[in-house]
């Protein structure tokens, strides 16, 4: 007895189907919950309690509150990664005294971890 061809190809196919399917919809999920900037400046403040602020004089500025005192932090430099279903994070700041502070992240689905 011949195998039937179907028009939709049998159950193999049907499953392949579903698969790429899901697939798909992860990828669209993942790269819809990438955390963007803001978010990972909002991180900071809530994980180091480093606060940005806005002067259209001076620019964005960063502070940090530590055992009650709060110090400015200069920002040396950073760099952001946009990897589509994830992002990759890293800023240089240096206090007062020129001590150097580097912050890296890694953020997935809404989420920023310490690298």
């Amino acid at each position: 007895m011949k195998g039937e061809n179907t028009q939709h190809g049998g159950k193999k196919g049907a499953g392949l189907r579903t698969g790429i399917f899901v697939l798909v919809v992860l990828l669209v999920i993942l790269v819809m919950t990438n955390p963007n900037e803001e978010d990972f400046v909002a991180w900071l403040a809530s994980e180091y309690d480093i606060h940005s602020s806005y002067d259209v004089n001076e620019g964005r500025t960063f502070t940090q509150t530590i055992d009650g005192e709060e110090k400015t932090l200069h920002y040396k430099g950073g760099h952001i990664g946009h990897m589509g279903i994830f992002s990759t994070y890293s800023y240089r700041f240096a206090d007062t005294e020129e001590k150097e502070i580097q912050i890296e992240a890694v953020g997935i689905m809404n989420m920023l971890f310490d690298r």
